[in-house]
């Protein structure tokens, strides 16, 4: 499964530069985009990103009003995370439900470092729990990790963002290899366009979910930047398909 995975990767990889062929591209994953990338925020900086995201799949609409995603800098090179959701779900004709979604905390190292026109890689391992005071039905119960590996390149006016990884589930949840990559294109001093595609493949099947995702970043000042995406599944087997999925949130820096 996991080469089958770097093969989607790479094919991702192929696709995501056809689809920006006539731009002068760089890449950098990490909010709004699926990808993450090996950067930090510097040492005693934070980064805090609020945002609204929404997931619309068959007869459900799933929203988190909002996500708080708080990074803080230790040194150049980690960066501390702790992130948690606010899950409002709404299915056709049930009505809806709420209540706080699983956190989420990890560490990011950016173990190699070359310069920020070369080879940039990171490991960020994270673990997803239930918040110790929630009882919510929209979070799922155990422990789980994810273990994945950042690197980042610029080849002259191009620069190639990619990760891989795996979650690590409870019995009942299902492991899974994650692959992604994102190219983006500075339109102006402020403004970013960021395209990516993104897979998740089970461990144990060929069931898959591959998803195509465009966003943009527009920095509104020095502490203030705008994050929005947009994109949908281009297939889906591990669950239904989404047919819409929207981030749109403020980055602040501190």
């Amino acid at each position: 499964m996991f080469e089958i995975l770097i093969r989607r990767v790479s094919h991702a990889v192929v696709c995501a530069g056809l689809a920006f062929a006539a731009l002068h591209a760089y890449a950098q994953g990490g909010p709004p985009m699926l990808t993450d990338d090996p950067g930090t925020p510097g040492d005693g900086h934070w980064e805090i990103n609020i945002a609204t995201l929404s997931d619309h799949s068959g007869d459900t609409s799933t929203y988190a009003l909002p996500l708080l995603d708080l990074n803080y800098g230790v040194g150049d090179r980690l960066q501390l995370k702790f992130e948690m959701p606010w899950i409002v779900e709404h299915v056709d004709g049930h009505g809806h439900q709420s209540g706080a979604g699983n956190s989420l905390a990890g560490v990011k190292w950016r173990f190699f470092d070359a310069g920020e026109d070369a080879w940039q890689m990171s490991m960020y391992p994270q673990v997803r729990t239930r918040f110790p005071v929630s009882g919510s039905p929209l979070a799922d119960g155990g422990v789980a990790w994810l273990l994945p590996f950042e690197v980042q390149r610029k080849f002259g006016d191009w620069g190639v963002n990619f990760d891989v990884g795996r979650w690590l589930r409870p019995a009942g949840e299902g492991d899974s290899w994650i692959g992604g990559v994102a190219i983006g294109r500075e339109l102006s001093k402020n403004l970013e366009v960021i395209g990516e595609l993104h897979e998740e493949a089970d461990v144990h099947s060929n069931r898959s979910e591959l998803t195509l995702n465009f966003g943009a970043r527009w920095q509104l000042s020095e502490r203030f930047t705008l994050l929005a995406s947009a994109g949908s599944d281009l297939h889906n087997s591990l669950e239904e398909e989404s047919s819409l999925l929207t981030y749109l949130g403020l980055q602040v820096n501190l």
